[in-house]
């Protein structure tokens, strides 16, 4: 294997260094023995070399830096036994003061308790929901101007009718409200006169609703409405009778209604040769009226169920005297 010989490099002389003046030591020599001892006297005496003002204002903050924390520390045994006296004292002053016990309120407390009512006497009570546990019967009189209707036989009927409510035509929201207070079970029952007709129609679609539950209304009387698109029954009424006039003026008279679904609904017209404005007092109307609404009534009631007690000494006293009533009769 052969050997490459490494090349040095020739000694290059810096000129710039000619200026520069060394710290300690000779140029360049080996200090004897003597210069040793000198330079160890000496080694805290170390010449400063010459820096510029920039230097010298950066040297001056640090060492405003390194004074600040050497003076807030203790530095002595003195400051060391203040601050022991200090923590001592403190020490003696917070054991001489009284432990106040922790006291946490009972649950049957009046601290307790009011501070409840105060907390929740912000908040609103939700009103209480009252179910009607009675049928919903309700009259609607038309339109009382011009002659169209006088709702003479709507307000003479609701007024003889046993819970029964009169409303304007004009009072579709108010009739949905008060049906929704009766409970769902309970029969609804609905006459209206002219417009009031047209109502009672329109509040039957209205309760043909998610929204509403689709809430049956049992029975819905039409007497001459007038209202147009209003002669559809929906399914969720179960039985419509629908009185339609004649007369010589035969746009302010009502027409045959039918039902959307003949499955669900039962439609009976009627033609009565009556004044438009009569029809709601008329007699017969009226009779006929109040008779299918009894019919109605009725079909829904449930007598309340009768429940004697009776004692085991009883008992053999009521069968012998049911054997003997229904024994053999004497000829």
């Amino acid at each position: 294997m052969t050997k490459v010989a490494e090349k040095t490099a020739a000694p290059v002389n810096n000129h710039n260094l000619k200026s520069v003046k060394p710290f300690r030591g000779g140029h360049g020599k080996v200090p004897s023995e003597q210069s040793t001892k000198e330079i160890a006297k000496t080694a805290g005496e170390v010449p400063k070399a010459d820096i510029t003002e920039q230097a010298k204002a950066l040297n001056a903050a640090e060492e405003v830096k390194a004074e600040a924390p050497a003076e807030s520390a203790p530095s002595s045994s003195s400051s060391a036994k203040e601050v022991m006296t200090k923590a001592s004292s403190v020490a003696k002053a917070i054991s001489k003061v009284p432990i106040l016990p922790i006291v946490t309120p009972s649950a049957d407390s009046k601290a307790l308790q009011v501070s409840e009512k105060k907390v929740t006497s912000d908040k609103k009570p939700e009103p209480p929901v009252h179910v009607i546990k009675k049928p919903a019967v309700i009259f609607i009189e038309g339109f009382s101007m011009f002659g169209i209707s006088n709702g003479d036989g709507i307000k003479d009927m609701a007024d003889n009718f046993p819970g029964a409510k009169k409303f304007d035509w004009t009072d579709n929201d108010k009739i949905v409200e008060e049906i929704k207070k009766h409970a769902p079970d309970q029969p609804v029952v609905l006459v209206g006169h002219s417009f009031g007709g047209d109502t009672a129609i329109e509040v039957a679609n209205e309760l043909n609703s998610p929204k509403q539950g689709f809430r049956a209304v049992d029975l819905l009387v039409s007497i001459d409405a007038v209202g147009m698109n209003k002669t559809i029954i929906p399914v969720n009424v179960k039985s419509n009778l629908n009185f339609f006039g004649e007369g010589m003026m035969p746009f302010i008279h009502g027409d045959p209604t039918v039902a959307r679904n003949t499955k669900y609904t039962q439609v009976t017209n009627e033609l009565r040769s009556l004044m438009h404005s009569k029809m709601d007092d008329n007699p017969e109307v009226q009779f006929e009226i109040f008779n299918k609404i009894n019919d109605v009534l009725g079909n829904n009631k449930q007598e309340d169920e009768l429940v004697i007690e009776i004692g085991d000494s009883q008992v053999k006293d009521i069968m012998e005297a049911i054997l003997k009533h229904s024994g053999p009769q004497e000829a």
